[in-house]
């Protein structure tokens, strides 16, 4: 049984990036948030001197209870833009300074841009996804392909798109 915090705090430490690589494969882009959010909430219960047997099950357990909660935020945030009309959408954009509008305006075209670079299959599949109409396997369907491999065509558009349109960091 566990109750020293400096014992979980190096076992944390010392998995870290396991940690991070794990809360990816559920939350891709997140997973430092993630793991920092864990380690919060961790601490929170370590000096709560609750019990823990085993640290390193405990930590896997945390990170992927919030990676999955991340999930399921960006699910529903998803969700709502897909409900959006072309009319609402424009009046957000019409809300900003003008700075921002050149700015919207200059990625929409360089996301038109790379749509426009992709194999057909891999936008045709994109745009299937995007529009929230299709579900991966109505798309695996369509193509007569399997599901893991129309997940893979959809993410690499993406990346290929988010690459065109997203500064260099």
């Amino acid at each position: 049984m566990v109750r020293s915090p400096s014992l979980v705090l190096q076992v944390f430490i010392s998995r870290r990036n396991d940690l991070i690589k794990y809360a990816e494969t559920i939350a891709p882009n997140h997973g430092d948030d993630v793991v920092q959010e864990a380690w919060f909430r961790i601490n929170q219960t370590v000096t709560a001197t609750v019990e823990i047997v085993s640290p390193d099950s405990y930590l896997f357990r945390v990170v992927r209870n919030l990676a999955i909660d991340v999930k399921r935020k960006i699910g529903r945030e998803a969700q709502s833009t897909c409900d959006a009309s072309p009319q609402e959408m424009g009046n957000v954009v019409a809300s900003n300074s003008p700075e921002a509008d050149v700015l919207v305006s200059e990625q929409m075209r360089l996301l038109s841009e790379a749509m426009d670079e992709l194999p057909e299959r891999t936008r045709i599949a994109l745009e299937m996804r995007r529009s929230g109409k299709y579900k991966l396997k109505d798309i695996a369907a369509h193509f007569d392909i399997s599901i893991a491999v129309t997940h893979e065509i959809i993410a690499r558009g993406i990346a290929h798109c988010r690459s065109r349109v997203l500064p260099p960091e």
